[in-house]
């Protein structure tokens, strides 16, 4: 009875060895073939265009207001009332245009005065001279004579102007700004008829740098736009040679046409100036990223098909995307997928356009 027993334990444990060598061995067997079967991961796909540089102007952004281009005070140069204001303030008017009418008085009297004087003086020189020729008259009567008819030539040059100047007539065409005087008013030489503002062409007023400042250039076009909105193109006429010694920026003055008196002075006007040429590439916004180092770029994949982040630029921006410069000549940028990938990782890059990304 004890034989029996005893056998059939050792058949229990015999059985038991054998079905615990049985789990194992081919656990172990599976994983390793498991393992050996795994496919190895498969790189990431991206989007992506391939971008060409253009050149292009490197416009800097100026914050300018406009001015008028020259404003006179149309003075009196000589004393009496006013009699006619035929241009009021805030009319326009033209070069040679009537602005103040100041009253005759007796000035046409004198004028006519002066005028017979010099017609007998030029009489009484003829008859000197002829005298002169047949020997009855001599050279200091003559002179006499000469200096006689010269006085009166300048009496009438005089009552002449005296009568010109009675009316003040506008050098310029422009806008009447101010007219502190009315009809009946005595005017005394230099006292203000008319202040007179030039309206085309305008000024735009603008600060440049001193880093910038040597790249600017007499007759450089530069882009105009108004807070109102209106664009314009003007010449650059002024670069100062002195700083501002609050903020040591260099004054600009571009001048604009502005037929369609669209312009007034004081406004606030955002400029675009040419400051040289550089190679820029025109992208999506949605590919600008920041590194770790929180600088902004792109992510490119190389030839050998390996991502790289490239610091950028901004230079600009446009409704059709921003224009960017510090890179080659020839990208492929991504533009979908950027944020999911890293430097150094290998990618397939997909260059089918997308609708809706920016391509140049």
């Amino acid at each position: 009875m004890g034989n029996k027993r005893s056998i059939a334990l050792m058949i229990a444990l015999a059985m038991g060895s054998w079905l615990l060598s049985g789990e194992l061995v081919p656990s172990t067997l599976t994983a390793a073939e498991a393992e050996s079967n795994v496919a190895p991961e498969s790189p990431p796909l991206v989007r992506g265009v391939e971008s060409q540089a253009v050149e292009r102007l490197d416009l800097l952004a100026v914050r300018g207001q406009t001015r008028a281009n020259r404003v006179v005070q149309v003075k009196a140069e000589i004393a009496g009332k006013i009699e006619a204001l035929p241009a009021v303030k805030g009319t326009r008017v033209n070069r040679g245009d009537l602005l103040c009418q100041i009253a005759v008085d007796t000035r046409q009297s004198e004028l006519d005065e002066s005028r017979a004087q010099l017609k007998s003086a030029q009489l009484e020189y003829d008859g000197v001279l002829d005298l002169k020729r047949r020997g009855l008259q001599s050279e200091i009567n003559v002179a006499k004579a000469k200096a006689n008819l010269e006085s009166a030539r300048a009496r009438v040059k005089e009552g002449e102007l005296a009568l010109l100047k009675t009316g003040l007539r506008a050098p310029f065409a422009g806008v009447i700004e101010s007219q502190p005087v009315e009809i009946g008013d005595y005017l005394s030489p230099g006292q203000v008829c008319v202040s007179l503002m030039e309206i085309d062409p305008m000024l735009v007023i603008g600060q440049v740098s001193e880093k910038n400042i040597g790249q600017v250039a007499l007759g450089d076009e530069v882009q105009v736009r108004l807070i109102t909105g209106d664009q314009f193109t003007g010449l650059i006429s002024f670069i100062s040679r002195v700083p501002d010694s609050a903020t040591r920026t260099y004054p600009i003055e571009v001048t604009v046409n502005d037929a369609g008196d669209r312009m007034r002075a004081g406004m606030t006007a955002d400029m675009k100036v040419p400051v040289g040429v550089d190679r820029a590439h025109l992208i999506s916004p949605a590919s600008l990223v920041l590194n770790d180092a929180g600088y902004i770029g792109v992510r490119v994949v190389d030839e050998k098909n390996i991502v790289r982040f490239l610091k950028v630029e901004v230079i600009s921006e446009e409704a059709d995307g921003v224009w960017i410069k510090g890179l080659p000549s020839s990208i492929r940028v991504i533009t979908v997928g950027q944020e999911e990938v890293f430097d150094g990782q290998i990618v397939v890059m997909d260059l089918t356009p997308l609708a809706g990304l920016v391509r140049n």
